[in-house]
This record gives C-alpha cells, structure tokens and sequence, in this order.
C-alpha cells in the first residue's frame, strides 16, 4: 500500500504498537473477551481515536470483541454504565462525582484518565476586552443551565479572585450557544474548549477574533473525560479492561502522530464527516485535553494523587455534593504497564 494513502498510515500502526501490546495480547487471556464501550458523544474528531483499534486489528489481538456505540452527553453516558446497558464509558470525571452522590448503589469508579487537563472553558471576542478570567465581571456570559463549565465557574473565579455572582448569565440552548456570542447577544460562552471553538468559527467569530480561557490553563487543573466503569464489572473482567485500556492508550498516540489517517477513520464510519473540521477539532482535543506537559513526561493516567484530591474536593463543593474519597474516584488497579502509557508519537 503506498506511503501516500493515508490508511496505510493507520495500518502501519500494527508494526507500531504490537510490540508495545504484547504483554496484553492473548497470552494471559484464555478466552475473547466481549466488552460494550460507549462514546461520550457522537464520532466527532475527539472521539475518533476510539475507532481505531477496530481499524488497526488491536482488539483483535488483545483478544476482545468490542461494540464502540455513540453517546449522547457524559450524563447518559454515565447512566448508561450504570445500569449495564454499556460495561466502559467515556465521560467527564465530576459528571461522574456527581452522579456517584445522587446514586450510590450505583456509583461507578474512572479506570483511565484521557483528558489529564479538563476541557471547560470560557469563549469570547477580542472585541469585549476580556483578556483574562477576572475581566468577566460585569459581562455577561451564555451556557445551558447544566453547562460543566457554567456550573464549575465558581472554581475559577475562587481561582482567580473575583466573585462569581459579579457575571450575568444568560440561559441558551446548547445549539444557540456559539450563536449568541457571535451576534454579539453575549460577551462571552462558557463551554467545553475545542467544542465550543469549532462552533463560535462556523457562527461567523473570526479565528483572529477568538479568545479562549481553558479552566485548566487559568488555576482549575480539574481532571476530565475518562474511561469509567462499574466496580463490579471491573473486579470480574480485570484482564479484558487491561487490554482494552492498552488498545485505547495506543489509539490516542496514534491520533497524535496520524491525525489526518484518524479522520479517514472516521469518514469511513460517516461519509458526511467534514475532514478539515474534524481534524482541527481532533488537534485541540489532543494538544489541550490528552498531550498535556504532565502526560507527555509521565504518561497516560499517571493520576497524581495530591491533584485528584485537591480537584476532585473543589468541584464536589463548587456542586453541592460530598467530598469523595479518592479511592472512590480513580483506581490505577486496572492499568498496562507503564511503557504501553508513555507517551510516544514520533
């Protein structure tokens, strides 16, 4: 296959990570493993990576016989693991705090953090003078009322010390959001990062004009989506959630090296698939959520203790809820070696 085709480039992933997936492989496997994995969203560029081990034969030689279903936010997502009717979702870290307080004989526990910095956000225009966090007081801002980025907004005003009621919010739906900041009906959109990006452009900001204040980059380092599941499933199938966990780790490094070949991925699932806009949202995701300083020197899902912690306490007072144990948050118990986590995209 030519070096020019860009599937050649994904199947050329095999040469790649069949050394880095062997301990993970069908040694220490006696049987395929079926295993149902929902999305937190539809196949967008940030999801793609998730169609990958289909494509590059992973699954198969890990062993596993995986359904990959869309999702329809974090939340369902996440009731959906709950009730079985999916064994591993991808969704939003606090969304599943949350939940874990109104539900707990069903809480659910994250087995492996992808996005290590948290996507949510504030969006605005160049045009406001709003350059940095504390700027937002007296402007008004517009999000869906259950918006993570609103109703963690308290966070990053405590962080950068202003006080959260000194912002006018205005309640939109989640298709009118990028709209309304650009028909200048709100100063600025609270959202997730590359989502609401993407979105702003194709309403009619100007990409010179946008200015994009990510939690994580302004004192809120929250940890974000991951993969969750239910801690009974996981103590039954310990080995399939290992190698599924090492699939999906390579998958994400391959998106890094290959992005263009991932989005052929995902066109082939959806021929209607824009690929430029796709590949730009999956870049953001990639250089703002998953590649972080922390990740590209320690790894994939290298929790750091003192941060999940401190993060995890801070958004369950910013929602109301108890603050959790950690170990009820995030177990490591189910990670591949460290070497199949490091994070290699050369």
């Amino acid at each position: 296959m030519s070096s020019n085709n860009p599937f050649s480039r994904v199947f050329h992933t095999l040469a790649f990570t069949g050394a880095l997936i062997s301990g993970l492989t069908m040694a220490g496997a006696t049987a395929a493993a079926d295993l149902r994995f929902a999305a937190d969203w539809a196949f967008q560029g940030p999801q793609a990576p998730f169609l990958l081990p289909h494509e590059n034969g992973c699954y198969d030689k890990a062993g596993l016989d995986v359904v990959t279903d869309r999702g329809f936010g974090s939340g369902d997502t996440i009731t959906k693991v709950s009730t079985g009717a999916y064994d591993v979702g991808f969704a939003d870290i606090n969304a599943m705090l949350e939940f874990n307080t109104r539900n707990p004989d069903d809480a659910l526990i994250a087995i492996f953090v992808i996005y290590d910095g948290s996507p949510l956000s504030i969006i605005t225009r160049k045009d406001t003078g709003v350059t940095r966090p504390s700027d937002l007081v007296g402007k008004s801002i517009a999000a869906p009322p259950g918006d993570a980025s609103r109703r963690l907004f308290g966070l990053l005003a405590k962080a950068n010390d202003f006080d959260e009621n000194d912002v006018d919010w205005k309640s939109v739906s989640p298709e009118l959001r990028e709209s309304t900041l650009a028909r200048k009906q709100a100063d600025a959109i609270a959202g997730h990062a590359f989502t609401g990006y993407i979105g702003a452009k194709a309403a009619g900001v100007p990409e010179d004009q946008l200015v994009v204040m990510r939690y994580a980059e302004n004192g809120v380092p929250l940890y974000g989506s991951s993969l969750v599941t239910r801690p009974a499933f996981a103590e039954e199938h310990p080995e399939a959630l290992t190698r599924f966990i090492g699939c999906v780790a390579q998958a994400f490094m391959e998106s890094a090296r290959d992005p263009e070949g991932t989005i052929e991925v995902l066109a082939k699932k959806d021929p209607l698939t824009d690929k430029a806009v796709e590949q730009e949202r999956l870049q953001l995701s990639l250089d703002w959520s998953v590649a972080t300083p922390w990740v590209v020197e320690h790894g994939m899902s290298q929790v750091d203790p003192k941060r999940l912690a401190d993060t995890t306490g801070g958004a369950a007072r910013a929602l109301g809820i108890a603050v959790p144990n950690p170990d009820d948050v995030y177990t490591d118990a189910y990670l591949p070696d460290h070497e199949t986590l490091t994070w290699t995209v050369q």
